[in-house]
């Protein structure tokens, strides 16, 4: 199951991969270098928001995928009916509250020399569609909890070539392009919504079926949990897109475009490497509810390793020759743009190592001193960060370094951490994953001497067999090894 739901995963992934690459590039055509890095702005607060829905699928999949693993129908049903009530007001409250904020913050700290009530535009009504994307968190959390990937991954592809679609047909066509793109995005933002709306009441009626929930204490355990997975979401928000705010405020939107370009790859990347960590994540809570605790564990470090060896795959051209991928890429290359790039990658490689341990945590329910723990550093990199940048006057790359040093941090006191809360075989976890993703980045960095006398063609083609090598014979134990041969030797035979 596992390996069925990763083809689907990826499969999906490489359509939006191309889709994301050619929409990032024509949404820069279409709508130019300021509005593009405007719209990063004002998207940038909006994704504190998209963030926070992610995140909160998180919540739903751990209760509902408990119940699933103890096979109790009654109690799955009642865990989507408190989850969507909670979302149903969290909806709400968005609106309530994030409108004024956005527009203070839009009045006292957006710089634009376009129409500023545009800018007004653009953010109510990406704020609508972001929290009518709250109701659809409770359907998607059941669909990732009975691993129905293909509906989300079809959801996904189809949103992703309208996107290509309606952008490419902004380069040429229609006046008031910033507006049109809006609306285009908002659109497909609440869509996903109404999909998983219409296939869970198709598929899963018993499961969905409104049951309103009368027992205060399992609204009192969601929301609890929810709080200390915030706490999270707060700090992947800050690390993730307070950047853009920060840099907007030092250096304006031109460098803003830069970062968008770069947040767009690193996105593109880390859901690639993510797919990995994702078809496996709801076997590991499943495995945690039955008790299977040895299981439980393998998933863990495979899902870690996996993670970072995926990530790690996907952005070798990206390591070695930016300045010919962005060249072939984008007809106009941002300020900052290659070096932004790299250093988000590096960042987002740091933290891919530990993918596992958090849903492990998850599954165990006592999250509140890991989150803690965890995201007050990860909370500090953003308040230092700006600090460099306004008393040092760095130039805008710094910012990645200071992010770069604190997810350092963060990797060495997450298996500390994880000691203190459970019984976790931690020790397993580093011969498992660490040693083998450390010693394959390792023995990989010879590449960089190599590269400046190879072309670019031979240099990605030499790069990727020599990776290939090294997770074949140094990633892969000696059993994972043999499965593998085996699945290619009875493929050839065929």
């Amino acid at each position: 199951m596992i390996a069925v739901n990763s083809l689907i995963l990826y499969i999906r992934l490489a359509i939006i991969s191309i889709s994301g690459l050619l929409y990032t590039r024509f949404s820069l055509q279409a709508l130019g270098i300021s509005d593009y890095g405007l719209y990063s702005v004002i998207a940038c607060i909006i994704t504190f928001i998209s963030i926070i829905n992610t995140i909160m699928v998180t919540t739903s999949n751990r209760f509902i995928a408990i119940a699933i693993g103890k096979n109790d129908k009654e109690e799955a049903c009642r865990q989507f009916n408190v989850n969507l009530v909670i979302h149903v007001l969290i909806a709400l409250l968005t609106i309530a509250v994030a409108l004024p904020l956005g527009h203070w913050y839009i009045v006292h700290h957006v710089t634009y020399d376009g129409d500023m009530h545009m800018v007004h535009t653009v953010f109510n009504v990406s704020i609508i569609a972001a929290a009518l994307s709250f109701i659809g968190v409770p359907y998607n959390g059941l669909l990732i909890a009975r691993e129905r990937f293909l509906v989300f991954c079809s959801t996904d592809v189809a949103m992703s070539l309208f996107k290509l679609f309606f952008t490419y047909l902004l380069i040429d066509h229609f006046e008031h392009k910033l507006i049109i793109y809006t609306f285009i995005m908002a659109l497909m933002t609440a869509f996903p919504t109404l999909v998983f709306y219409a296939y869970c009441r198709r598929r899963f009626a018993d499961t969905v079926r409104f049951v309103f929930v009368r027992e205060l204490r399992k609204y009192k355990e969601v929301v609890q949990f929810s709080a200390y997975i915030g706490i999270g979401a707060i700090a992947t928000i800050g690390k993730a897109q307070g950047s853009a705010l920060i840099i907007n405020m030092f250096f304006g939107t031109v460098v803003n475009a830069g970062l968008a370009v770069a947040n767009s790859v690193s996105s593109i990347l880390q859901t690639f490497a993510n797919n990995a960590q994702k078809s496996i994540s709801p076997q590991i809570v499943k495995s945690y509810a039955m008790g299977d605790t040895d299981r439980c564990t393998s998933l863990v470090c495979l899902a870690s390793k996996a993670t970072y060896l995926s990530m790690f795959f996907v952005s070798i051209p990206f390591l070695l020759v930016p300045e010919f991928i962005f060249g072939i890429w984008l007809k106009e290359v941002p300020p900052y743009a290659v070096k932004f790039t790299y250093l988000l990658i590096v960042d987002a490689l740091i933290f891919s190592i530990n993918a596992g341990v958090t849903d492990f945590v998850n599954a165990t329910g006592r999250i509140k001193f890991y989150q803690i723990i965890v995201n007050s550093l990860m909370v500090s990199s953003i308040v230092v960060g700006y600090l460099v940048m306004k008393l040092g006057h760095k130039p805008a790359e710094f910012l990645f370094y200071v992010y770069i040093t604190f997810s350092s941090l963060v990797f060495f006191v997450r298996p500390f951490v994880l000691v203190h809360i459970s019984k976790f075989d931690v020790w397993r976890l580093v011969r498992d994953s660490y040693l083998p993703v450390f010693l394959i980045t390792l023995l990989f960095c010879v590449l960089f001497f190599l590269k400046p006398v190879l072309n670019v063609v031979v240099c990605l083609a030499v790069a990727y067999i020599y990776y290939c090598l090294l997770v074949l014979f140094v990633a892969l134990k000696p059993n994972e090894r043999a499965w593998l041969f085996g699945v290619v030797g009875k493929r050839l035979r065929r």
